[in-house]
């Protein structure tokens, strides 16, 4: 009868009063109020206290909320065990709910779990496993969580959140999903209030555009906001056909800029071309870019390469999107086929014709070539046709002799077969100086004049020499004439500025070697 006489007077006092519960006491301990619950039962012989039924705690500045509550109450610490719609608000702005909380007052350690959601004012973060540090407030998740504001969706497997500072650490399968953009990451930071990201580790960010573009870095930071990156280790981006390397890169993906700076590459992965350089100016919007600083252009092809320096090379395209390059100022190009100079020139992708302007020398099959601009028709890394145009020259010299064949008119055309120029066409002015030779052996000096002319050629040798109409010309022995005199007007031998290998294109051009007044010919080693 005692015992049902206080079991009732207990249930009595606790529908009447606010109930206080000395979870923990002493000054080891930290202290829970229990500030309501529907029923107690008490623990006996070590078994913890239950309160069942709107249960309402208070500890310093946290406030919690459940369904059933165990009380554990040990010499030395006081933990609490909650079930059932858990729900948790400290310092008035951080609030956790869930189905199950573990809290241990002294530590101010609160470990929630199943459909765990953590609010503040900044962001939305949802789990099945959050643990939450009272004395630091950082939010922790271990096994897949995710975390939402107003801009982002992140997510990964492991992540902190620093509820004080509003910063996020992201680690393991990290997945960031914006409007513009998708980023997938080994490691991120991320700041809830300015929302930038920072990158820690691998990442790449791709664009949500029809253009393919994609950015990978493993360190550096993007602006949600602002639309702003900057990137320093490993860096890459993808533009349509296009990629890039960089040491470090800044990039405006709102008005589409960006600036790549040491060790650029560029790569046109349709038209076979690379880019190189020390800064790289890149205009999405536009597809237009620019590359400066030992500038280097490499168009790939199947046997050989051709490697061209100048001092800014320009890439954009046609209205039908076909790819071109300019060259700007001291250019300097070389492949084991072809080599050349000029002061600018443009390549066009659409029918793969590279032309040179402002006094352009090229070197071909053993030939010189100079006009006031030169045009090249090229495929798969070779020649196929030169087109020079206006002052057309073309000069060939007889191995370690002073004697030159040479072929000038007011425009020209040649035609190549296995990267070996077998045929050339002058139209109009033509005038040729040559030397015929028999079985090896030089057997006089030939010149001739016809408005047009047909040059056939074979082993790098004038083989044959057609006048389209009636020649003026004639066949003088060697012994009548002076091999060195022997040269039509406007000749030059530029061989000193050929460049013999692709290190070569980046040198200073040597100046016309001169002699006692005269032109130095130089020996061609």
């Amino acid at each position: 009868m005692r015992v049902v006489f206080w079991v009732g007077i207990i249930c009595i006092v606790w529908g009447l009063l606010p109930l206080q519960s000395v979870v923990a006491q002493g000054n080891k301990k930290a202290q829970v109020k229990i500030v309501n619950a529907d029923s107690l039962h008490v623990g006996t012989e070590g078994k913890p206290s239950r309160f069942v039924g709107n249960v309402h705690m208070t500890h310093e500045n946290t406030l919690m909320w459940c369904d059933s509550l165990y009380q554990y109450d040990l010499p030395d610490s006081s933990y609490l065990e909650a079930f059932g719609h858990v729900r948790v608000i400290k310092n008035d702005s951080i609030r956790m709910s869930g189905d199950y909380m573990y809290y241990d007052a002294n530590k101010k350690l609160i470990q929630v779990r199943r459909n765990v959601v953590l609010k503040d004012p900044q962001i939305t973060l949802t789990t099945n496993y959050l643990d939450y540090d009272g004395l630091f407030d950082i939010g922790y998740y271990f096994n897949w969580g995710r975390l939402k504001d107003s801009t982002n969706t992140l997510d990964s497997k492991k992540g902190n959140y620093f509820t004080q500072t509003k910063m996020a650490f992201f680690k393991d399968s990290v997945k960031v999903v914006s409007p513009d953009y998708t980023i997938y990451s080994d490691t991120l930071k991320y700041n809830t209030e300015t929302k930038i990201v920072s990158i820690l580790g691998p990442t790449n960010i791709y664009g949500k555009g029809e253009d393919n573009n994609t950015l990978y870095s493993e360190d550096g930071w993007y602006d949600s906001q602002l639309g702003h990156a900057e990137l320093y280790k490993n860096n890459r981006i993808t533009h349509l056909s296009y990629g890039g390397v960089a040491d470090t890169m800044v990039i405006d993906s709102i008005t589409g800029m960006a600036n790549l700076y040491q060790n650029v590459t560029l790569v046109d992965t349709i038209n076979d071309v690379i880019v190189k350089g020390e800064y790289a100016q890149m205009d999405r919007e536009r597809n237009r870019a620019f590359v400066t600083d030992s500038a280097l252009l490499i168009m790939v092809g199947k046997q050989d390469s051709l490697f061209l320096h100048a001092d800014t090379l320009f890439m954009d395209q046609d209205s039908a999107k076909n790819q071109i390059v300019r060259a700007y100022y001291k250019v300097k190009f070389y492949s084991q086929d072809m080599q050349g100079l000029c002061d600018s020139m443009v390549y066009l992708s659409v029918d793969s014709t590279i032309t040179l302007f402002n006094e352009p020398v090229t070197w071909a099959s053993g030939n010189q070539m100079t006009a006031e601009k030169i045009t090249l028709l090229t495929g798969d890394g070779k020649i196929k046709e030169f087109y020079l145009n206006t002052k057309a020259f073309m000069v060939a010299r007889r191995e370690e002799t002073e004697m030159y064949d040479q072929i000038k008119g007011r425009n020209m055309t040649g035609y190549f077969k296995d990267n070996e120029l077998y045929m050339v066409y002058v139209n109009g002015n033509g005038e040729t100086i040559y030397f015929p030779d028999d079985k090896g052996a030089i057997i006089g000096i030939n010149t001739a004049t016809s408005s047009n002319i047909r040059i056939m050629i074979d082993k790098r040798k004038v083989t044959d020499i057609i006048f389209m109409n009636k020649p003026d010309g004639e066949l003088n022995p060697l012994f009548l004439a002076d091999p060195e005199e022997a040269r039509l007007k406007d000749f030059r031998w530029l061989k000193y500025m050929q460049p013999l290998n692709k290190y070569d294109i980046f040198k200073e051009t040597p100046t016309e070697p001169i002699e006692n007044g005269e032109l130095k010919i130089e020996n061609e080693e």
